[in-house]
């Protein structure tokens, strides 16, 4: 069940301070109405605007207003004077991240015929190339000497990989290339 929405005027403003006090229309003491109470407002509140909330008790009987908004003022979010640090540094922190894993694909891509650095790093010493040709999709593997070695490049995000040795590259269905 929801929570009954009160109505009342704003009697106080400090919008330097960001509160205010509602005189509710059913009689009764003053409501306190903090800014954070008025997420969806589209625009500030003044004294005389007719404020709809719900009345929350806190733990020391003090009242005070929550999920508020303007009476006739359309909802958007609001423009406060002081950024909620925590929201700002994490929407920073998505935004590099975000940011960073863009510049990654984008390397990757740009450089998905050249040798990748991370390739020669994570198999020592294996140095045969399976490569899997363009024009007819068989995998082919290349020793060091054969004519076409130093101009195979090995793309790991396409299937392709190094061998530490010919009978490992037969095991795993790769044939030697003609040349």
């Amino acid at each position: 069940m929801k929570p009954a929405l009160q109505k009342g005027q704003l009697t106080t403003w400090k919008d330097d301070r960001g509160f205010g006090f509602i005189k509710p229309d059913n009689g009764g003491k003053e409501v306190f109405l903090h800014i954070n109470a008025l997420k969806g407002s589209g625009r500030r509140p003044k004294v005389g605007d007719t404020i709809l909330y719900e009345q929350v008790a806190e733990s020391d009987g003090k009242i005070r207003a929550a999920r508020a908004f303007i009476q006739g003022v359309v909802s958007q979010p609001l423009a406060t004077k002081r950024k909620n640090r925590k929201g700002g540094l994490l929407e920073t922190i998505a935004s590099v991240i975000i940011l960073a894993a863009i510049t990654l694909v984008t390397m990757q891509f740009s450089r998905s015929r050249s040798p990748s650095p991370i390739t020669s790093i994570t198999q020592p010493g294996c140095i045969i190339k399976g490569n899997i040709s363009v024009e007819t999709s068989n995998k082919l593997y290349h020793l060091p000497g054969m004519e076409d070695y130093e101009s195979t490049v090995i793309d790991p995000a396409g299937s392709e990989r190094w061998f530490c040795s010919e009978s490992e590259a037969i095991a795993n269905g790769w044939r030697k290339a003609p040349r």
